[in-house]
């Protein structure tokens, strides 16, 4: 008890309010941490999921307008790459090349521009007959010359992680020409 006339608080008073503002400044805390971490959380997924989205996209696009695929040493067809002509604006042709690098986690897309998806962990193409056999590659990992005119559908796959998070895609794309 205090004594008659005494202004302020007592000490068992101060105690009590700073132990009650100590609990509601770290719940506030643990709330803003954890919004925190869903929100960076969000941002990775979203990203992986725009980085396969995008990938789907482009390749898609590309292959429906494939004059044809491309067997060389430099670009081959393989079960982690793929290696297609397609029409340039100027009217003339262009060598699209589409790798896999999984020591960069990288898909590149070799021709006028860099890399296509930075943090790809897979990237898959399988080849297609007009029967949907799949083509098999050869001891090189390449698929072989002569089967090359024999491809009517590729069927693409990847994976991308960003962070914690993982996006995936499959899909197909019929070749409108013979190889």
């Amino acid at each position: 008890m205090r004594p008659r006339g005494v202004a302020g608080f007592s000490l068992v008073e101060l105690l009590v309010a700073v132990a009650i503002a100590g609990v509601v400044l770290t719940a506030g805390w643990a709330w803003c941490w954890s919004v925190s971490g869903s929100s960076a959380a969000a941002c990775a997924r979203l990203d992986a999921a725009s980085a396969v989205a995008f990938t789907q996209r482009l390749t898609t696009a590309e292959l429906e307008e494939c004059l044809g695929l491309v067997a060389a040493s430099s670009c081959r067809c393989s079960a982690t790459s793929i290696a297609f002509v397609v029409p340039a604006s100027d009217g003339d042709t262009e060598l699209v090349t589409y790798v896999f690098d999984p020591g960069r986690r990288a898909l590149w897309r070799k021709s006028p521009s860099a890399h296509l998806v930075e943090g790809a962990d897979t990237f898959a193409v399988v080849y297609r007959d007009a029967d949907s056999r799949i083509l098999t590659c050869d001891a090189s990992g390449g698929l072989p010359a002569a089967a090359l005119p024999l491809v009517r559908r590729v069927d693409l796959t990847i994976t991308v992680r960003c962070g914690a998070q993982t996006a995936f895609a499959s899909w197909q794309v019929p070749l409108r020409c013979p190889s």
